[in-house]
């Protein structure tokens, strides 16, 4: 269950700024108290003990905390249970995006593991001791069906009792028909599975997965505990994941070495793509007055590049482009990462109100002044503390992205935005490019402490914003000549009356340059246009 702390959440400065500003303006005596009766902000009861001038602070159905001063403190009370639930949910959110991280790291810990052993008793064994750190079990077991004997044995276990002379037929006991059928199950119960085999291991519980490769099932994964549980649907997909990505692995520790090496690549290289694209938005956000548009081409089956379009609480959209350093599985990882620490940094919401500060100066766009919602400035945060955790984390792996993160707002057309040693993006017109947004700080994840600028301009009516990573600029044609930036301008300078048909043409324009030659690096483009009126 997520904790909760009240004292916590009235000790940050700008809530206790608010919550103090809000009192002063009530002109009355009101106190903050948590559920021990401690005085955490405001002024002491004036009339101790009664309950009838206290309100309660919930979450959910349980109180966190009182608040004293009668009636006329309800609008603070009622405003402290609103800011206890927002942070719970963002907690919830970093919990779940931090149990997602564990997985993908879990996935690519056994990968770098299973693909530097060629003897099938240390990879069934790697299976099992990676498993049991995401999946609560006593016992368990790597079942592979021996095609001699035509029987499932089992080649590793761990447990009360670890001997291995236990064999099944397949469609025999649980694990016999798991085999049979491809499908994992979930037995919470079972003694009341007429199917179930005991063995020397107590077992009340049972989850079982397949291992398949190329729809053929070579033997089974099973966990056991030896008091009662309910397994979920959560638990089995995980365990199933672990399965197929083991699978290969053991199929091919009885191959020879080169071709253990270029299947199991093959296969991990695949779940890569798919799990990243479930990282990629399964649609864009379409905004009434907008149009958005983009394209992503990966050079190999996995990429660095992403982008992605979200609503942000305040109502503003978050577009943002990044090409993470290097290639394949270990920049693919990254992306994921950086691509989740955004989203949920992003969602904090300490600020509130507005501010003024300066626009982007550009060549060829005229300083006004613009007011944004603090709201949106502080989105932008999530560049700065991913940068941080990125640098101070994981800096022994040298990795990095240039990227761009900005907040649209929907209404006015104003964007707000941070670009972290990226490419500049390109605000088009009828006339052509009338701006480009330059990068306001280094790239993401470099060094620790790095300064961003927030800027922002204006995206009028019939606006186009496009965004494009180094792969469209420096894709080689046969003779490895690049495309160059200087032929992308020339497409842009004359852009059509669509956010597709733009990013169409340029796409058009990098098959007929790339031709016959291998695709040197991802390609990935965002439009944004705004509706004329």
């Amino acid at each position: 269950m997520i904790s909760f702390n009240l004292s916590k959440l009235v000790g940050k400065k700008e809530t206790a700024r608010i919550i103090n500003d809000i009192i002063q303006s009530m002109g009355v005596s009101v106190g903050i108290y948590n559920t021990e009766g401690k005085l955490l902000l405001g002024d002491p009861e004036e009339n101790d003990g009664d309950e009838s001038q206290r309100l309660p602070i919930k979450l959910s159905d349980e109180i966190v905390g009182w608040v004293s001063g009668g009636e006329q403190a309800r609008g603070v009370a009622t405003l402290l249970t609103f800011m206890s639930a927002k942070e719970i949910e963002r907690k919830q959110l970093a919990e779940e995006i931090l149990s997602k991280y564990k997985e993908i790291n879990l996935f690519y810990q056994l990968s770098e593991k299973i693909t530097a052993s060629l003897e099938l008793p240390v990879v069934c064994n790697l299976i099992i001791e990676e498993a049991r750190k995401l999946i609560s079990t006593t016992s368990g077991s790597v079942m592979l069906l021996n095609k001699e004997t035509g029987m499932l044995e089992i080649v590793s276990a761990f447990g009360q009792a670890t001997h291995t002379n236990v064999s099944l037929k397949p469609g025999e006991g649980i694990a016999g028909n798991v085999f049979a059928s491809g499908r994992g199950e979930i037995i919470n119960n079972v003694a009341a599975d007429p199917r179930f085999v005991a063995g020397a291991n107590p077992v009340s519980s049972l989850i079982c997965a397949p291992l398949k490769t190329r729809n053929n099932a070579i033997g089974v994964v099973n966990f056991s505990q030896s008091e009662p549980i309910d397994y979920t649907a959560e638990d089995l997909q995980l365990l199933a994941t672990l399965a197929s990505q083991a699978a290969q692995a053991i199929e091919n520790a009885v191959l020879h070495e080169s071709q253990l090496k270029d299947a199991v690549a093959r296969n991990e290289i695949e779940k890569g793509q798919k799990m990243q694209k479930d990282f990629l938005p399964s649609q864009i956000l379409q905004p009434s007055g907008w149009e958005l548009a983009a394209l992503f081409k990966p050079a190999r089956q996995v990429a660095g590049d992403f982008y992605d379009t979200f609503m942000l609480p305040s109502g503003g959209v978050g577009l943002v482009i990044a090409d993470v350093c290097d290639k394949g599985v270990g920049s693919a990882l990254f992306m994921a990462l950086f691509r989740s620490l955004i989203r949920v940094f992003s969602a904090e919401t300490d600020l509130v109100g507005s501010v003024a500060i300066a626009p982007a100066q550009t060549d060829k766009f005229g300083i006004e002044s613009l007011t944004i919602n603090l709201d949106h400035v502080n989105a932008l945060r999530a560049v700065r503390l991913t940068n941080d955790y990125v640098a101070e984390n994981h800096s022994n792996l040298n990795m990095f992205a240039t990227l761009f993160f900005g907040v649209l707002d929907p209404i006015t057309g104003i964007l707000t935005y941070v670009n972290g040693g990226h490419e500049p993006l390109a605000i088009l017109n009828a006339s052509g490019i009338r701006a480009r947004l330059k990068p306001t700080g280094p790239a993401v994840g470099m060094l620790p402490n790095m300064k961003f600028r927030v800027q922002q301009i204006c995206l009028q009516p019939g606006d186009i914003l496009m965004g494009y990573t180094d792969g469209v600029t420096e894709a080689k044609s046969p003779e490895s000549k690049f495309f160059t930036e200087h032929k992308l301008i020339e497409l842009l300078a004359d852009p059509p009356d669509s956010a597709q048909a733009l990013l169409e043409r340029i796409e058009l324009h990098l098959v007929k340059h790339i031709d016959t030659a291998d695709q040197f690096d991802d390609i990935t483009m965002l439009a944004v246009r705004r509706a004329p009126k």
